[in-house]
């Protein structure tokens, strides 16, 4: 069991659903992450906020209160995953706040070790670290290479990247600069980023810490690929169709470097098959998302991401 040094936590935690597959919410990805951080093996006491739409209210299962003591829920007008976290952060009073998703549970040791990052290198700002889809089958083990070892340096260090799914901030730091409004989560979190280093923050990546990120089936890969189309064309300064075919072929070479980086780490030597098969075939989902910037669209068809 880890002894805290520190006779007064300093750290908040605040909690967003962001992806909501069911038209009725359910809460089971609420009541799981309660779960995993009230079995956190840090000894810092610590609050957890859990902001959500005015619409869910009445829907609260009474139990999520007898999870973790120092748990609450602020009800907002808000409805975008962004601007849920950012009213979260209005409430937090701490010097350093963790922000999860809901669907993303940590293992026991993260909140103990990124926080224990930030107070020990006083020159970051933020901290994160792996996202894992798990190892339990071929299909998880795969698309955890694709879709999640983008960020993963494969050591302890100075990153360019902050997990979406789960970071600690220094809390001044988030109140300085919270989300630009975004159709997709997954640009206002590349632009934040970017204007964040801009300002001369530092990110630091610890791959102790690591969360077991939620996977779905086929919709939930055609979801995740057109928001992450979406977000690669909303970079570029030329949105036009003649550049899919280049947006396609950097995010191949991407992918391949982190597949023969990294797979050994992921893989087992017959997943190596499958996993060629959705290299090649995985792009293609982002086509539609790059259609939705060229067409102007406002919202990203059928998507379950807020």
């Amino acid at each position: 069991m880890y002894i805290s040094k520190h006779s007064q936590s300093q750290l908040s935690v605040i909690v967003v659903s962001d992806y909501e597959a069911n038209e009725e919410k359910t809460w089971k990805d609420e009541r799981r992450i309660l779960h995993s951080l009230a079995n956190q093996d840090l000894d810092d006491p610590f609050d957890v906020i859990l902001l959500e739409n005015d619409n869910a209210k009445d829907s609260v299962p009474q139990d999520l209160y007898n999870i973790y003591p120092r748990f609450k829920i602020i009800f907002t007008n808000e409805s975008k995953s962004a601007k849920l976290k950012d009213e979260g952060v209005k409430h937090v009073k701490t010097e350093y706040v963790a922000v999860f998703e809901a669907d993303c549970l940590p293992n026991r040791e993260w909140l103990r070790v990124l926080y224990d990052t930030l107070r020990q290198h006083k020159d970051f700002s933020i901290a994160s670290g792996r996202t894992t889809y798990g190892h339990e089958t071929m299909y998880k083990r795969c698309l955890g290479l694709l879709d999640r070892s983008f960020d993963n340096l494969g050591h302890a260090g100075e990153t360019c990247h902050v997990s979406n799914n789960g970071a600690i901030y220094r809390t001044s730091v988030l109140k300085e600069f919270p989300y630009p409004d975004a159709i997709t989560p997954f640009s206002s979190s590349r632009m934040r980023m970017k204007t964040m280093i801009a300002n001369g923050h530092k990110f630091y990546f610890e791959p102790k810490a690591a969360v077991h990120h939620a996977i779905g089936g086929l919709n939930f890969i055609r979801d995740f690929r057109r928001n992450t189309g979406y977000a690669d064309m909303m970079e570029h300064t030329k949105k036009q169709f003649y550049k899919i075919p280049k947006l396609l072929w950097e995010r191949f070479k991407i992918e391949c470097s982190d597949c023969l980086r990294l797979g050994p780490n992921y893989l087992k030597w017959y997943d190596w098959l499958l996993l060629m098969l959705l290299l090649f075939i995985a792009p293609f989902f982002e086509i539609p998302g790059m259609l939705d910037v060229i067409r102007k669209k406002n919202s990203i068809p059928l998507s379950s991401y807020r």
